[in-house]
Formats: structure tokens, C-alpha cells, sequence
């Protein structure tokens, strides 16, 4: 699969390494993309680089992986790029560092990966692989025995089921939690939020069957 990934930072440089070394195809989109040569040469020929739009038009599906605040932007830049694909919010809102945006989705009460769908209407959003803590998602990815759980929230089901492949591909555990009006459970502060649980504990948390 091709996959864009906005952001080569903590999170999307951790989930590029991992869907490269399982056979995707990535391209990374920053603003300075010369800057991601020691990346992509050790990620091999697999690996891509160039600007936020370039990886939004390559990708069958697309990562967010940038702070949270810039996703007004990210959207006016790349919505034609983005509409009818699977779109990944894979960021999180801090008030201290995101601002009023962070305050909005607070403010919305439904979690941040509604509000981020209502900014890129014509995209299939689902909120995921924000929740694991990075130190996790790196070094405990398809870890022995028992994987840890990647939760996950969308409305749409096909979108779903494909996260639930990359999630596995990373070597974790997809869990769906719900749509995304339930995407609060995955936001800073929930019971699961940077717990890196296994995926009967994610479940237990939030009171999900099993």
C-alpha cells in the first residue's frame, strides 16, 4: 500500500519504520524535506520524501502525524488531495501548546477526532495511533506474547478495517472503541491516554465487550 504520512517526527517517523520494514510504500511530507535524507537512507528504497501535499497525493491512505495545531492548515492546504481517502489523525490536542484549537475541541465534547473530521468533510477520518505512548509504539511493537492494543474510532466501516491492517501491520493489536463521537477515549486524559495497555485492558477501561 502506498502511505503519506504528514509529519516525521516521534510518531510518524516511528510508524513509517514500522510500515516500510512490513512492504508499504511511504512517502513523509514536511516543509523542508532535505532534511529527511538520514531518515529515508535508512529506511530504504521504500521510503519517500517531499511536502505535505506531495505525501497527501500519494498516499492510498494518509497519516496526520504533526501537532495538533497545525491541522487548520494542513487542511485548507490539502483538502482536494485528501477527499474520498482515508485520512489518519494521529495528533493530539494540548492546550498549552495548541491553543485555541485545543479549546474547541474541549469546548466541541466530542472528542478530537470529530472535530477533526469537520474539517476535512469530503475525507473517511479515523483517529488512531495517537494514544500509545511513542517510547511504546517504537520499541514494543510486535512484541512476544500478548501485542499491546491500538485503540481506534471512525464512522466509516471499510476506513475502519483498513487502520486495523496498518495497526497490525506496526505490530500492534487494533481495538475500535467506537465511532468518532467516542474518540474522546482516546484523547490526553482519558483512562487509556499513554497507558499502552494490552488490548483486554483497553476493553476493560472503557467498559467494551470483549
Amino acid at each position: 500500500m502506498r502511505l503519506g504520512i504528514i509529519g516525521a517526527g516521534n510518531i510518524g517517523g516511528t510508524l513509517g519504520r514500522h510500515w516500510v520494514k512490513a512492504g508499504h510504500e511511504v512517502m513523509f511530507g514536511v516543509r523542508s524535506p532535505q532534511a529527511l535524507q538520514p531518515l529515508l537512507q535508512e529506511f530504504g528504497a521504500r521510503a519517500h520524501g517531499g511536502s505535505g501535499l506531495d505525501a497527501a497525493a500519494f498516499g492510498d491512505a494518509v497519516v496526520f502525524a504533526g501537532p495538533y495545531g497545525a491541522w487548520p492548515d494542513v487542511a485548507r492546504e490539502n483538502l482536494a488531495a485528501l477527499s474520498g481517502k482515508v485520512v489518519v489523525d494521529a495528533a493530539n490536542p494540548y492546550p498549552a501548546r495548541d491553543g485555541s484549537i485545543a479549546e474547541a475541541v474541549a469546548a466541541m465534547g466530542r472528542g478530537s477526532g470529530a472535530y477533526t473530521a469537520s474539517l476535512v468533510p469530503g475525507a473517511r477520518l479515523v483517529k488512531a495511533f495517537n494514544t500509545v505512548y511513542w517510547v511504546d509504539l517504537r520499541d514494543e511493537a510486535g512484541r512476544p506474547g500478548e501485542r499491546l492494543a491500538m485503540p481506534i474510532a471512525g464512522d466509516d466501516a471499510d476506513a475502519l478495517s483498513l487502520v486495523g491492517v496498518l495497526a497490525d501491520d506496526a505490530g500492534f493489536d487494533p481495538v475500535i472503541v467506537g465511532g468518532l463521537d467516542e474518540s474522546g477515549a482516546l484523547d490526553p486524559g482519558s483512562a487509556i491516554y499513554a497507558k499502552s495497555m494490552t488490548a483486554a485492558g483497553v476493553r476493560a477501561a472503557l467498559g467494551l465487550a470483549s
